[in-house]
């Protein structure tokens, strides 16, 4: 809906997978001439997503040329998907712009921050005894390397955290572990911490190394080179094509990467910690919004004869929130209350980061799903506004997330309906006893089902799992449509209504939290 609105007639937005819209790989038959060689970087893209673009290509193809005969004499006239390696395209676009001197050609500077680690009291185990556990499930599945390559499983099993991404303490790296040998691959102002990051890393039974972080690709042939034919290489799904296709495929072993499953069962120490981040930060959302009602009901008693309701709300008729207190905005709108709200939540004990961009929206900009405000194009906040805060930060005990739907006047009766369907949907998963392993696509419709009996619905998915100071979405739990991932120990729970109505302005209405999913005590005794 925000793309709708904001790209400019350069853009051409194709919402995927709504009806009339083609998939990627139908889009590039019918703008494409027959012959074509496409190319895409394959670092970027998973292997199993290549895989899957191709096979759809072939058929698109046949498709147009159903004739086996009239095939095999246009054959040379089929379009190809070609990897293009070496430098990317955009690599080579800033590189141009720069050379030009056009506007916005200095290209942000990719991050390379100092790595730290965070203590075994909250990380639960020693990254030694993490590292058994892997080696373990590698064992079970006659895997003999192990190809690390998301930054969260990395750092989660290192006990190491870094700040290279904005709203996750994680850090650019490879690895590459076998049972006698781990190999961490690093940016360069990282490489130059080596000696504290290579002191934790000591260990007697596993030789520990630190390499260059675009050595990787070389040491990853080298290594698969030599092991045996026999011999298997764990490849997550998720791998790009570069990393796969430098291994022979005799060679590869394709399954969910072992570190996923461990790092979604949070240790009690974790528990502990995200516990402790959670009243931390409960205390500065409580504090904003007590302050938000009060700053709404001082401007009503000011507000002039005529009534107006589009009078934007002076958030300084009313004292200040925060410990110590802050200055609020006179002038109140979606991005000046998100950056009040911000700076309150920088002064918690433990604050690292927020854990994702602020998100504030006004009556029908609540109803755009990852709505971002921009000053100067936002709503204002007023005495009658009915919005939703959907926010979260970054702890060094664990990581948040929060989303509250409010209204600062009188909701309609069916606002007030709706809200009551979200929430009892939200009780509904909550209190829902499962078999281990249920696929989260059927919890997701033990929320919806409170919703769809008014026919109401949400667009985004009902749930995913959240790392202890880590990404505020981690696999592998997952509850929508889609997704079938099992459920484990620790998830947030988002269910919520947009209503597009006729007759009046769009809102939306959403609650997060974040729940722990726990072995049932109750039992059935006695036959059935």
């Amino acid at each position: 809906m925000q793309a709708l609105q904001q790209l400019d007639e350069n853009w051409t937005l194709m919402k995927k997978g709504l009806d009339g819209v083609p998939t990627e790989v139908k889009w590039l038959v019918q703008v494409t001439p027959p012959g074509s060689l496409i190319g895409y970087d394959p670092r970027q893209i998973p292997f199993t997503t290549m895989k899957a673009y191709r096979d759809e290509l072939r058929a698109a193809e046949a498709a147009l040329n159903p004739s086996p005969a009239i095939s095999e004499i246009i054959a040379p006239l089929s379009r190809h998907l070609v990897a293009v390696n070496g430098s990317n395209l955009v690599d080579l676009v800033w590189e141009e712009m720069k050379n030009t001197g056009e506007e916005l050609s200095v290209r942000p500077v990719r991050t390379s921050n100092p790595v730290y680690t965070v203590p075994v009291s909250f990380a639960g185990e020693t990254w030694q005894q993490k590292v058994r556990r892997v080696l373990d499930r590698m064992s079970e599945h006659g895997a003999s390397l192990l190809v690390l390559a998301a930054l969260d499983e990395i750092a989660w099993l290192l006990n190491l955290r870094g700040s290279d991404i904005p709203f996750s303490p994680i850090f650019f790296a490879y690895g590459l572990l076998s049972t006698t040998e781990l190999k961490l691959f690093l940016g360069s102002k990282t490489v130059s911490t080596s000696e504290d990051i290579l002191q934790h890393l000591s260990d007697s039974n596993l030789k520990v190394s630190i390499h260059p972080y675009h050595d990787f690709f070389d040491h990853l042939e080298q290594s698969a080179s030599a092991l045996s034919t026999s011999s298997r290489v764990w490849l997550d799904y998720r791998a790009s094509e570069a990393i796969v296709n430098r291994i022979p495929e005799v060679m590869r072993l394709f399954h969910n990467s072992p570190i996923s499953d461990l790092k979604a069962v949070k240790f009690p120490s974790e528990l502990s910690g995200i516990r402790t981040a959670h009243i931390e930060d409960s205390l500065v959302l409580c504090d904003f919004l007590a302050w938000l009602e009060q700053v709404a009901e001082a401007n009503r008693s000011v507000k002039p004869e005529s009534g107006d309701n589009e009078i934007p709300l002076n958030g300084r008729l009313c004292d200040p929130a925060g410990n110590p207190p802050l200055e609020p905005p006179e002038i109140l709108t979606e991005s000046s209350a998100a950056e009040y709200l911000d700076q309150l939540r920088s002064q918690a004990p433990g604050f690292v980061s927020l854990s994702f961009k602020t998100i504030f929206g006004a009556d029908a900009n609540g109803a755009v799903i990852h709505y971002r405000a921009a000053p100067g194009l936002d709503a204002p906040i007023k005495d009658s506004s009915f919005y939703l805060v959907d926010s979260g930060g970054q702890y060094h005990t664990g990581t948040t997330d929060v989303t509250r739907t409010l209204h600062l006047g009188q909701p309609t009766v069916r606002q007030k309906a709706c809200y009551t369907l979200v929430l009892k949907s939200h009780i509904a998963l909550s209190n829902q006893t499962f078999p281990p392993s249920t696929p989260g696509s059927r919890l997701d419709v033990v929320a919806r089902r409170v919703a769809w009996q008014f026919h109401c619905d949400y667009a985004h998915g009902t749930g995913h799992g959240v790392g202890a100071f880590l990404g505020v979405h981690e696999g592998p739990i997952g509850m929508s449509g889609t997704r079938l991932e099992a459920m484990s120990r620790m998830g947030m729970v988002e269910p919520g209504v947009q209503k597009n109505m006729v007759s009046s302005p769009s809102f939306s209405l959403s609650l997060s939290f974040l729940v722990l999913i726990v072995c049932s005590s109750l039992r059935v005794s006695g036959s059935i």
